[in-house]
């Protein structure tokens, strides 16, 4: 069993014929994948981001999980949702090669890993994304209180280390 690494796709040209052999709904179900559009000129990789992202809109699939999709371009990361970078090096070191071999401990998750892996579909990205965003809105109020909390603590604390008389 090995562990999850990048997959680097490199486009040689903007076509719509590479781009169909490049993007299907399994793509990113194993492994993560790194499209490297750097090798195209500026025009070419704003159309093949603009392209890869409205792949994945129009069939209701996701480029953040179970795997990330990042695109490897010139181009500034505000033009798309994609997570896009203009270096190499920049790139998550989670899902890079390991020096040491795995231990038996490891290898036993990779193999749990695996098998969750073959129930794992991509799909209904929408629904899913708006689930993540309500847990992620309920943890942040959560948060907001706990610093209010946190606040009229320290408030209590100092009170209460004021003089007796005072």
């Amino acid at each position: 069993m090995s562990l999850p690494l990048y997959q680097t796709l490199n486009l040689k040209n903007a076509s719509l014929e590479d781009l169909r052999n490049i993007l299907n709904q399994d793509m990113n179900l194993k492994h993560p994948v790194v499209i490297n559009a750097q090798s195209l000129d500026l025009d070419q990789q704003r159309e093949v981001i603009g392209l890869i992202e409205n792949y994945f809109v129009s069939n209701n699939l996701s480029f953040k999980f179970p795997y990330p999709i990042i695109i490897l371009s010139n181009h500034e990361p505000s033009i798309t949702k994609i997570p896009l970078l203009n270096d190499s090096n920049l790139l998550p070191k989670f899902f890079n090669p390991r020096d040491t071999k795995m231990n038996v401990k490891e290898s036993h998750l990779a193999g749990k890993n695996k098998l969750l892996q073959q129930e794992v579909k991509n799909a209904d990205a929408s629904s899913v994304n708006g689930q993540i965003e309500s847990y992620g809105e309920a943890h942040r109020f959560i948060f907001q209180l706990e610093k209010e909390r946190q606040f009229y603590l320290s408030i209590i604390g100092d009170i209460m280390k004021g003089k007796p008389h005072g």
